[in-house]
């Protein structure tokens, strides 16, 4: 798992050229001028969600992590808590990969503060639950992008 800022984003691209096409899309999208839905930036291999939620109690979040797919979450307002915890035999709730690339977990994870202008990386190794309110719910708008591994 990565946390950092979008001014720091030029650090990450060296890792892949996926990773460095949706630290891009991100750097130079106009994300006001946008209708939420999906966006192509190559094919299935990178592209955008862009969301719009208000977050909920913790208990309503659930653990999820991803195989075919790293995320690159960005906060582009408000902010929120997003459980954290590596990847390591946690029971399974739900097992969706066949058809959206999703597992969903019981288990407990650590709170980090996402907040906007930030991003995180979750590899397929990093169990994660976003959308989680911090003191009271808001709401956020979120550009997830989706990289194949």
């Amino acid at each position: 798992m990565i946390l950092d800022t979008l001014e720091n984003a030029n650090i990450y691209k060296a890792l892949s050229k996926r990773l460095a096409l949706g630290f891009d899309y991100i750097s130079n999208t106009d994300f006001s001028a946008l209708e939420m839905g999906v966006y192509k930036i190559d094919g299935d291999d990178v592209f955008a969600i862009l969301q719009t939620y208000d977050t909920k109690e913790e208990v309503d979040c659930r653990l999820e992590s991803h195989q075919k797919y790293i995320d690159i979450q960005y906060l582009v307002s408000g902010e929120e808590y997003v459980g954290v915890t590596p990847l390591n035999n946690q029971e399974i709730t739900e097992d969706l990969l066949q058809d959206k690339d999703v597992v969903f977990y019981k288990g407990q994870a650590e709170n980090i503060k996402l907040s906007a202008g930030s991003f995180m990386v979750f590899y397929p190794t990093d169990v994660h639950a976003p959308g989680i309110k911090i003191n009271q719910s808001s709401k956020v708008i979120k550009v997830v992008v989706k990289v194949a591994v």
